[in-house]
């Protein structure tokens, strides 16, 4: 065993089989406790293979897995490793019949979910209907907080959306159409994986005591950001042997809008009496002082597991967080760029720098100040690589393929068409589907092509000789994306100015196929793991000429040498959107998440500022602070007063010289 782990990890390590719940605090070391116990249980005998690693993104389990194979040995490779979402797909597509479900089905990214949610709105509400309806979009995301969250239509509409509390009745009709379209079409969305997965652990036991013999031990990593269903589906895998282990903070609970639930730690060992809970506490990221502040806001929660973080750092003279004020947001984000400035030339390079905000619109200003500086920064959001439309063309393809009742699928390949419009591929699609999808039937029937033009009728032809050829392949996925690519690309050509640019982001798609021979693993990957992105840029720059620009949801996890967490007042962080005791409490560790980035410089920012309309003060997470002194030092800056005179004599010799010129040329 390392010498390098501390007490409380020896303990997670060593402990007997049994239901495990591992309070890890930020910062704490509990991937390396997580890898250090992989290795302990395969070797005190345990199959590897027997071994399910749940995690939230594909990279994290890994990780993990490559980390335990270089503690121990390549047996390591043979843990079964993943997101809960790829491990219900494995699982369905095994024992879908169970829910009466073709094993072939098709999974629908978020994108493809919202299509489907437009179809049933269509079919629901009248064109003539002189009630406003929901979006597609809109309705999409009711019907998932539903299922997340687990509540009912009429609670999620009374909670976030009452102006639609009239039309509840039609909007449960466009669910239940929603609902059918999906299982009429073979695919599921990502809720549909867990809920038919979580389905079929409660009613079969035969399934489930066999899936409870192959997996003979369960760890979930970040068990604080698993919704009701997740953790439910973790626990019935480990109800006969009840060997499971989960790792995470509750402190760090701060995704409830996807439905994650803090009372799935906290309840942990009220669902397994014998649990044994390990608190990691030893902090192996930040110094005391940035400690000291985030044990003091952590104190004010009452929902949580009591823990003092306590730094392994022993460095003398470690400087207080810092807490600025300022009379407006223009002067915050002029000051946050000269102390990056101001750190860069202290030798700091910026990646080793981050700002982090509770919403994106926050950093504009900032945005403008850093290009104004010439200071280079990257903005944690935008669009996703899999969300562009030539990706989605290739994928439409791939998917048809794989499951020919891909409905969204062919209504997007088929408008590619030149000669295939709305009108003809609606009738097209209608006429596949009476033939079932048996491509062999369309040149004898003598009905397929009634009132479709020549030109319409040789496009389809081609398309379908295309698709109808890669059916022998489908455990080739590098052979179906060649014919594939070859067939679009001259279609690619023609709608994108930029085709040469598209056309290096396809041929990028040939390189995964070798880890996915078989395509529909192959598209199953690429679909699942909506966090992990394709980083399409050239590398001109070293990584060191970028500032990290972030929302605090997405720098979970990650750790920068300075943080500058800004307008750490009412109505930003906490939200002005928080309406209950547990919003506020989720507030509460989403600033307890940004201050645990930090390494040795934390900036918290406050522009207090008034006008007719508004007035904000500084964030109840630091006034309700007792002795707040003692945790951070405070500040009110102004802009330098040189600076503001300086401008003022600059407007005034302005003006002189205008009157000059005016009068003297």
């Amino acid at each position: 065993m390392n010498e390098d782990l501390n007490d409380a990890q020896k303990t997670v390590i060593l402990s007997p089989p049994g239901p495990i719940l591992v309070v890890a605090g930020a910062g704490t070391g509990k991937t390396n406790t997580i890898v250090h116990k992989l290795a302990a249980l395969v070797e005190s005998g345990i199959d590897p293979s027997s071994l399910l690693l749940l995690t939230f993104t594909r990279r994290a389990a890994k990780e993990m897995v490559n980390r335990a194979s270089g503690l121990l040995d390549s047996r390591m490779f043979s843990v079964q490793g993943g997101t809960f979402h790829s491990f219900c797909h494995q699982f369905l597509r095994k024992y879908s019949l169970s829910v009466s479900l073709n094993s072939n089905f098709t999974i629908l990214d978020e994108d493809d979910a919202v299509s489907f949610v437009g179809m049933a709105r269509d079919q629901i509400v009248s064109k003539d209907s002189k009630v406003r309806f929901p979006k597609k979009e809109t309705l999409a995301e009711i019907f998932s907080a539903c299922f997340n969250l687990q509540s009912s239509l009429e609670k999620v509409l009374q909670k976030d959306y009452p102006m639609f509390l009239g039309i509840t009745r039609e909007i449960q009709e466009i669910k239940t159409k929603f609902s059918e379209l999906k299982l009429k079409h073979n695919s599921l969305d990502f809720d549909d994986l867990l809920d038919f997965t979580r389905k079929i652990l409660m009613e079969e036991e035969s399934i489930r005591e066999r899936v409870g013999l192959q997996y003979q031990y369960i760890l979930v990593d970040e068990y604080q950001d698993t919704n009701r269903i997740q953790a439910h589906i973790a626990c019935l895998l480990a109800s006969k042997h009840q060997n499971i282990l989960v790792v995470g903070d509750d402190a760090q609970c701060i995704y409830g809008f996807r439905g994650a639930n803090v009372n799935n730690m906290l309840d942990f060992p009220k669902i397994f009496q014998n649990t044994q809970t390990i608190h990691l506490t030893k902090n192996y990221r930040s110094t005391q002082p940035i400690l000291d502040l985030a044990n003091a806001v952590l104190d004010g929660s009452k929902e949580n597991y009591k823990k003092q973080l306590v730094s392994f750092q022993t460095k003398p003279l470690q400087s207080k967080p810092k807490h600025i004020k300022f009379e407006s947001t223009e002067e915050e984000a002029t000051w946050i760029a000269d102390k990056i400035l101001e750190l860069y030339e202290e030798n700091i390079p910026l990646s080793k720098m981050a700002v982090l905000f509770r919403a994106g619109y926050v950093s504009n200003l900032l945005e403008v100040k850093l290009s104004a500086k010439q200071i280079p920064f990257r903005k944690y959001g935008g669009k996703r690589f899999l969300d562009l439309a030539h990706v989605k063309d290739l994928l439409s393809y791939l998917r048809i393929i794989d499951n020919p009742k891909d409905v969204l699928s062919w209504n997007r390949i088929l408008l590619l068409e030149k000669n295939i419009g709305k009108k003809y591929a609606q009738v097209l699609y209608k006429n596949l589907e009476s033939i079932d999808f048996q491509y062999e039937q369309i040149d004898s029937s003598s009905t397929f092509f009634l009132g479709i033009s020549d030109a319409s009728k040789f496009s389809f032809q081609n398309l379908v000789g295309v698709l109808r050829s890669q059916t022998p392949n489908l455990g080739n996925s590098m052979a179906i994306v060649e014919a594939v690519l070859s067939y679009y690309f001259p279609i690619l050509e023609q709608e994108y100015d930029d085709f040469d640019k598209r056309k290096l982001d396809l041929e990028s798609f040939k390189i995964l196929t070798k880890s996915s021979p078989l395509l529909s693993d192959y598209l199953a990957n690429l679909t699942l793991d909506p966090t992990e992105r394709m980083d399409t840029s050239s590398p001109e720059k070293e990584e060191d000429e970028f500032l990290t620009l972030s929302t605090i949801h997405s720098a979970k996890g990650l750790e920068w040498e300075h943080i500058f967490t800004m307008q750490v007042v009412e109505g930003i962080l906490p939200s002005s959107r928080t309406k209950t005791i547990q919003d506020l409490e989720e507030e509460r560790r989403l600033f307890y998440v940004a201050i645990t980035r930090a390494k040795q410089g934390l900036f918290l920012t406050s522009p207090i500022f008034s006008d007719k309309n508004r007035l904000t003060t500084v964030s109840r997470f630091l006034t309700d602070l007792p002795n707040l002194s003692e945790f951070v030092d405070e500040e009110i800056t102004k802009i330098q007063k040189e600076e503001v005179e300086t401008s003022s004599t600059k407007q005034e010799n302005d003006r002189f010289h205008d009157i000059q010129r005016y009068f003297l040329n």
